[in-house]
């Protein structure tokens, strides 16, 4: 697919036509400014808040691989700081300073004041000395490239000056010659500018660049221009009222650089063209607010659009595709790294305001979908895998850290590839992803589903982190002090029967694969919680996970679930086979949807009966007996392992008779589980493994969130939906006001918890906001 920004270039005539339109949009922006706190003059290349991600928000956009923020300080006034650059996958700060404009006039330098503020895309500096005015706006008109447009007004000659300085130091404890001596960043002199060339570093978990890759700024101003080490200075005389444009570009590979040269060139020729396109985009994007009456929300909205596209990023490496990350602020995830889980809930919010970045989205995981044939795991056809990047694992010839193939996500891709196509109808497209589609439900079947009755558990894939060449599965075993690893199902099970301790690192996987790390209903509890269990009658047993080898009608494994069938899954599962059915439909293809229509009714039919425990009146993942119970269901509710996000699943997906909804309703809204400052955390409060600071077991993910009260609304439980959201709204702290939405939320405090700027913590706001959950 072609760069979605590349769409938009073809509206620059249409934006120049409509300059009165944009021009009152402008001023209707003004209640959107300063959504987030885009302020911060970085000391240090990689600075990192508590969490260990970056304390500062800069705006990106259009899939660039840089980024900018406004100074904090007086003494910076005239440049846009932090210049951020994602270096194939990790954030670093180039500078605080790189482009710092000061005025002389009669050889006196000018003490700028002023405002500096943010809107949706853009950054502006609003500055003046004595008759001198100066106004600064930073946008970005490409994949690679953001421009500012530098306005000044005065009657009499000025001479200007710039100058900028590379950071030295890395982190908190190192210097970069101390952490990455080979990187060398060297500024050089251009006919246009300043460049920044980095040499090659190949640190899988720190630092990644390619030799030459470099940070390109030009300048429709001749300067003269001197360097010295990591600084530089130049200056230009005006003889008085002058507007000129500078360009900035991150450029990944030499290929790249040659590129954004032509590029820099046509840009400055026409430099309010490429502006012009580039506010048309955002008033574009920011369509869906009309609906809204509430400045408030619409801020929100705002924020929740801002997040997103600020996390596009444009084809790089072995992303070929417009994709979006997690958080370009992220310590993990900043650069192209894609999750199919992500990407189903990004591309549904998406799709209401950029439908050809969410098509392109969807596009990027399915492109690394697993082929026959394949060469690393030929077991896996249709897999698609939980984490691709710029970089290729070293079992596909890269060096990346973090691409990962042990273990896939949920059943939700049907679900957002049918919003996207029914917000921009392309058959060819969905017909395109349909075989794709049948190919990931078919693996599921295949390689997930162990006791073979159409319903597919979570579990881990063959991987030198699960298993050995022979295949035997990996564990820990741990008597006192000592961790020793050993291999086998049947050693493994033997231990846990003796109450060793041991675990397998299949576990682990099966819990990225749900999408909820470490959650409780897969056997995930701290040693004090665990001792506390037991001492309150409990078994420790019951905390314990079995797993099953799966193999094909051949003997050949494949790889391994646990011995669990979970509820999410299940109604996941249930929702893609109904959207299959209705892609199917849309292709003109009857037999196929008629298939899906009966085994997606199969399985709702199943979790009803199975999964729903009355006594407490909610929904469990259920343990796989060696021989199914006399109902048909291959086990009981692991009611035990408490309350979980999970439990709702079923009414989100529309699975739950009115009845079990009602049930499940009750349980949500109590106190003494889910209704706390914050609703509707991870675990309920009477979970023996919930804490409010537990990854997933306690703090509040807003995809669940919604979950929660769109089932909720699904049964018209309308009233307690939109109560749910205002509570979140309310108590979410920093949310209605300028902080970066964050990954998760503190329950009891409301604490903002994990990664800022997160994509799907965004999109599911502005699906709360889009969808009506907070009109009261």
């Amino acid at each position: 697919m072609k760069n979605p920004f590349l769409r938009t270039a073809n509206t620059l005539l249409i934006g120049l036509l409509s300059a009165l339109f944009c021009t009152q949009s402008q001023a209707s922006n003004e209640h959107l400014q300063n959504t987030l706190t885009r302020i911060g003059e970085p000391s240090m290349m990689k600075p990192a808040d508590k969490f260990g991600h970056s304390p500062f928000n800069p705006l990106f956009d259009a899939g660039a691989w840089h980024g900018h923020l406004l100074p904090t300080s007086a003494d910076e006034l005239g440049g846009f700081t932090g210049h951020a650059l994602i270096q194939e996958e990790y954030l670093t700060y180039l500078a605080k300073r790189f482009d710092r404009l000061q005025v002389f006039k009669n050889g006196k330098k000018l003490t700028l004041t002023g405002e500096v503020l943010s809107e949706p895309g853009k950054l502006i500096q609003h500055l003046k000395a004595e008759d001198v005015t100066v106004t600064l706006t930073l946008l970005f008109v490409g994949p690679r490239t953001s421009l500012v447009e530098t306005k000044i007004e005065s009657d009499s000659p000025l001479t200007l000056k710039f100058d900028g300085e590379l950071l030295t130091q890395f982190d908190k404890k190192r210097t970069l010659e101390q952490a990455h001596p080979q990187l060398q960043p060297g500024l050089k002199a251009t006919p246009h500018g300043i460049a920044v060339h980095f040499n090659q570093v190949r640190s899988p978990y720190s630092l990644l660049t390619s030799g030459s890759s470099a940070y390109v700024m030009s300048k429709s101003l001749a300067t003269t221009t001197r360097i010295q080490g990591r600084s530089y200075s130049s200056q230009v005389d005006i003889k008085g009222t002058t507007t000129f444009y500078t360009l900035f570009s991150h450029v990944l590979n030499a290929q790249e650089h040659t590129e954004v040269k032509q590029r820099h060139q046509a840009m400055l020729k026409a430099p309010q063209q490429f502006m012009q396109a580039s506010e048309t985009r955002w008033q574009q994007y920011l369509e869906p607010l009309q609906q809204l009456e509430r400045p408030a929300q619409q801020r929100l909205m705002a924020k929740s659009i801002e997040t997103l596209i600020g996390n596009w990023r444009s084809p790089a490496g072995a992303i070929t595709t417009d994709t979006v990350s997690p958080s370009v602020t992220a310590r993990w995830f900043s650069g192209n790294l894609t999750w199919p889980w992500d990407t189903w809930k990004q591309a549904y919010a998406l799709s209401d305001f950029h439908s050809q970045l969410a098509k392109a989205n969807i596009e990027t995981v399915f492109n690394q979908q697993i082929q026959t044939g394949d060469t690393v795991r030929p077991q896996d056809t249709g897999f698609l895998p939980d984490l691709i990047g710029y970089n290729l694992s070293p079992e596909r010839g890269g060096d990346s850290g973090n691409w990962n193939e042990r273990n896939t996500k949920p059943s939700l891709a049907a679900w957002a590839v049918l919003k996207a196509y029914e917000s921009d109808p392309d058959k060819a497209w969905l017909a395109a992803l349909y075989p794709k589609l049948k190919a990931y439900r078919a693996w599921w079947l295949r390689n997930r589903d162990h006791n073979q009755n159409g319903i597919p558990e979570y579990g881990a894939t063959l991987d030198k982190a699960h298993n050995n060449e022979q295949g035997e599965l990996l564990f820990i075993h741990q008597q006192g002090e000592t961790k020793t690893t050993e291999y086998g199902l049947a050693h493994y099970r033997k231990l846990l029967a003796q109450g060793e301790q041991v675990f397998a690192p299949a576990q682990t996987a099966a819990s990225w694969e749900s999408g909820r790390d470490d959650a409780a209903t897969f056997g995930f509890i701290s040693k004090a919680q665990l001792a506390d269990y037991v001492k309150q009658g409990g078994d420790a047993a019951d905390w314990q996970v079995d797993f099953a080898q799966n193999r094909d009608n051949t003997g050949k494994l494949l790889g391994y679930s646990l011995l669990q069938e979970s509820v999410d899954q299940a109604s996941y599962f249930y929702t893609d086979t109904l959207y299959l059915a209705k892609v199917a439909n849309i292709l003109n293809l009857p037999d196929e949807a008629k298939q899906f229509e009966a085994d997606a009714k199969q399985v709702k039919s199943y979790i009803n009966r199975c999964m729903f425990d009355t006594n407490t009146g909610f929904y469990y993942d259920i343990r796989i007996n060696n021989t199914p119970l006399k109902n048909g269901c291959a086990g009981k509710p692991i009611v035990e392992r408490g309350m979980g996000p999970e439990g709702w699943s079923p009414l989100f997906n529309q699975v739950a008779t009115a009845t079990q909804a009602k049930l499940v309703r009750d349980v949500m809204m109590s106190p003494d589980t889910f209704y706390s400052r914050v609703p509707l955390g991870t675990a309920a409060k009477n979970n023996p493994a919930y804490g409010p600071n537990i990854y997933w077991r306690g703090r509040v993910w807003v995809d669940q969130f919604y979950f929660g009260v769109k089932g909720l609304q699904h049964y018209g439980y309308v009233q307690e939906a939109k109560q749910l959201v205002k509570r979140f709204l309310t108590y979410a702290d920093g949310l209605m006001e300028n902080a970066p939405i964050r990954e998760n939320y503190n329950p009891e405090t409301g604490e903002q918890q994990g990664a800022p700027n997160f994509s799907w913590s965004a999109a599911h706001i502005f699906m709360l906001l889009n969808e009506g959950f907070a009109d009261e």
